[in-house]
């Protein structure tokens, strides 16, 4: 009989999964939950997580997969088997794991992490990005410099009543009558909790999808939803790179500016052309370089896999702090180079496959890691 988990809380449910493969999957899971604002402590042939909502167990057996959660309300419940349900089956397309929970029957539950904003006020501050300033209440979860990263929400334009997904026991995402509405992953560029503001700027890709679409059209009033943080952000360094393409400047940008006045190192940032050249804020000791692709596509240069390579790294690898962001290809090239052929320690650096030249977000998450990984 395997240890239950129990802190006093209320509500609890389990998953038994039928998984042939799991000793290949079980660490790429674990990783991925932990940049879910989640913190993941791993145990002999477990990994226990611990969240402000509740508790959550993952063990790994012969061709199964078992699941335990914990918390005080059904919401927090249900939040929990979607935050675990959302890694496992991307990680894990291919294999098409089935998770069925058995315990508290919990029912539909709203989604308690959602924020409604509105926009303030909108301006192109290059040809190629539109920054948009929401305004909201209670903004203060996505107050974080370690997790800099939300997904949006996006109303169709002219909304006056909006409707909000909920969460079923399954921890499944269910739309308003089965209405589902374009959603994207965008890093905060800045966050103001005094005044209710929220900025996301917005890359003006010439192949535009919906959050593109929307937001050239966005003005005050519109409504968007935004959930999370997620994906890690800054950690202290004493030599910094930061590499990235149109999709990584807001990060790197609000990053530079959070740096002590005395950091040290490199920012390569890819961007079309000088006009694209936002104006920065960051310590003298960071060397800003922009490579510029000159009318030629996003995702089909070598410019970021260059800048990198000709860095010239401290000794101590341990010291260093990468942080990136960039089309897929490029992101697998620079990964590869990164983690063989310069060693640098998989915690000392957090880079992300911002997006795909062939595929959609949908289109992503239907394939899977396969899609997104580095490797």
């Amino acid at each position: 009989m395997r240890d239950k988990i129990s802190l006093g809380m209320r509500f609890r449910a389990e998953a038994e999964v039928d998984f042939p493969r799991i000793d290949d999957f079980f660490e790429p899971i674990v990783q991925s939950i932990a940049t879910h604002d989640m913190k993941v402590i791993r145990q002999k042939e477990s990994s226990r997580v611990v969240t402000d909502i509740g508790l959550a167990t993952l063990e790994a057996g012969p061709g199964k997969l078992f699941l335990r959660v914990e918390a005080d309300d059904t919401a927090s419940l249900n939040r929990l088997k979607y935050a675990l349900y959302g890694p496992i089956s991307f990680i894990a397309a291919s294999e098409k794991p089935v998770i069925k929970w058995s315990g508290h029957d919990t029912g539909l539950t709203p989604f308690d992490e959602l924020r409604v904003v509105r926009v303030s006020r909108a301006s192109l501050i290059t040809p190629h990005m539109r920054r948009i300033v929401f305004s909201g209440e209670d903004l203060g979860r996505f107050d974080r410099m370690d997790q800099l990263h939300c997904r949006l929400i996006f109303q169709p334009k002219g909304t006056l009543r909006p409707e909000w997904p909920g969460l079923d026991a399954n921890g499944h995402i269910v739309w308003p009558e089965g209405r589902k509405l374009d959603t994207r992953v965008y890093t905060i560029r800045a966050i103001d909790t005094v005044k209710g503001e929220v900025t996301i700027d917005f890359a003006l890709h010439p192949k535009a999808g919906p959050a593109t679409r929307w937001a050239m059209e966005a003005g005050p009033g519109d409504i968007i939803g935004m959930v999370g943080p997620a994906a890690n952000g800054l950690e202290q360094a004493e030599f910094y790179v930061f590499a990235g393409d149109e999709t990584a400047l807001p990060g790197i940008a609000r990053m530079m500016e959070a740096l002590v006045r005395s950091a040290t190192g490199h920012a390569f940032i890819e961007v079309d052309s000088p006009d694209d050249v936002p104006d920065l804020h960051c310590p003298p000791g960071i060397t800003v370089i922009w490579l510029f692709r000159n009318g030629k596509p996003g995702g089909t240069t070598s410019l970021l896999e260059e800048a990198v390579r000709n860095v010239s790294w401290p000794a101590d690898l341990s010291s260093v702090f990468f942080w990136g962001g960039c089309e897929h290809k490029a992101f697998r090239k620079i990964h590869r180079l990164l983690r063989h052929e310069r060693g640098l320690p998989r915690e000392r650096m957090v880079f992300y496959s911002h997006w795909h030249r062939s595929l959609s977000e949908e289109q992503i998450i239907a394939e899977g890691a396969a899609a997104y990984l580095p490797e």
